[in-house]
């Protein structure tokens, strides 16, 4: 990773009241600003969250100052203030509140250049200090980071079909998520969710023809291949899940896609929500909650449908011991 340019502002926006700080010069880029894009970048890929899609027919101040950067109009430190400037003022029309730092990052990689926008946010905690005192410290918190969103300069510049825009809700962003959508003038191109449940029923067509017990345990391989798949960042290809979970498999999961689905697609984005019911089944009421291997369906765990009941065969020894009052 080679990064051009980074610099982090700070804005708070609390109670109607809104501060902004813009750093008036870019970080150096050094061991520690390397080790925050990277930090940044591995959260922003673990995301269930994801949305993928480009820039509006309506884009306004993000993709203009944006490509007026680019195109060497403005500075980047220039850029990224007067973005935060626009930030500023979108929350205060928004009627939002919100509270961190922003950090602006420019890198170029091997596949393309990339530019970040991500909010950072702190955590606080103790430390020992030279003297064994103990000392507040304020750390940058990679569990809880807010909004981001991540540009592929090269694909917008070659004008991909809108895939080049991707952004992510952080812990407590539900209040701001219209307000970040419009700032960054996102609009979604891909469905993830369809293309996820499309590619899973090829699956569950797949598997019926194997054995019972290798049939649902292919779903389940399947599924969880396509979900670290996502926690990387990366896309499914059938032909690779096809040769990683061939020795579970009797056939050729990709020549069967060519014979019966050549349309499908070769490789997609997946949707980990859509996933998860795959894996388990689970839900819950007000006093009730229930979670199980799917694979256990039909075996230790039966489902009466014209009752709507399950039936529980074989009970975990620790609830066992609860329910007789041991």
């Amino acid at each position: 990773m080679s990064l051009n340019h980074l610099i982090v502002h700070q804005l708070t926006r609390l109670d109607a009241k809104t501060d902004l700080h813009l750093q008036d010069e870019a970080l150096t880029v050094d061991d520690a600003a390397l080790t925050l894009v990277a930090e940044v970048k591995s959260s922003f890929a673990g995301r269930a969250s994801k949305r993928y899609g480009g820039f509006s027919e309506q884009a306004g101040h993000f993709k203009a100052l944006t490509g007026q950067w680019l195109r060497d109009g403005i500075t980047f430190k220039t850029w990224s203030q007067q973005l935060m400037e626009r930030l500023a003022l979108a929350l205060e029309n928004e009627g939002v509140e919100s509270d961190g730092y922003w950090l602006f990052a420019d890198e170029q990689l091997e596949s393309g250049r990339q530019v970040w926008f991500f909010q950072l946010r702190h955590k606080h905690g103790l430390s020992v200090t030279h003297d064994l005192n103990l000392s507040d410290s304020r750390l940058i918190d990679y569990g809880r980071l807010g909004f981001g969103a991540c540009l592929n300069v090269t694909e917008w510049e070659q004008e991909a079909p809108g895939q080049y825009l991707t952004v992510s809700f952080g812990f407590g962003d539900k209040a701001l998520q219209d307000a970040l959508l419009n700032f960054v003038d996102f609009v979604a191109t891909i469905d993830t969710s369809a293309d996820t449940e499309a590619f899973m029923a090829v699956v569950d067509a797949f598997s019926v023809q194997l054995p019972a017990d290798k049939g649902q345990n292919y779903r389940k391989k399947a599924a969880e291949f396509c979900i670290e798949q996502d926690k990387m960042g990366e896309p499914v290809s059938y032909r690779v899940l096809s040769e990683e979970l061939q020795a579970d498999a009797d056939a050729s999961f990709s020549q069967f896609i060519e014979q019966e689905q050549p349309s499908l697609k070769e490789s997609f984005i997946p949707d980990r929500k859509s996933l998860k019911k795959y894996i388990r089944y689970s839900g819950r009421s007000k006093d009730v909650s229930i979670s199980f291997s799917n694979i256990n369906l039909g075996k230790d765990v039966q489902f009466d449908a014209d009752n709507e009941r399950l039936i529980i065969h074989e009970i975990p020894a620790s609830l066992l011991k609860q329910l007789k009052g041991e």
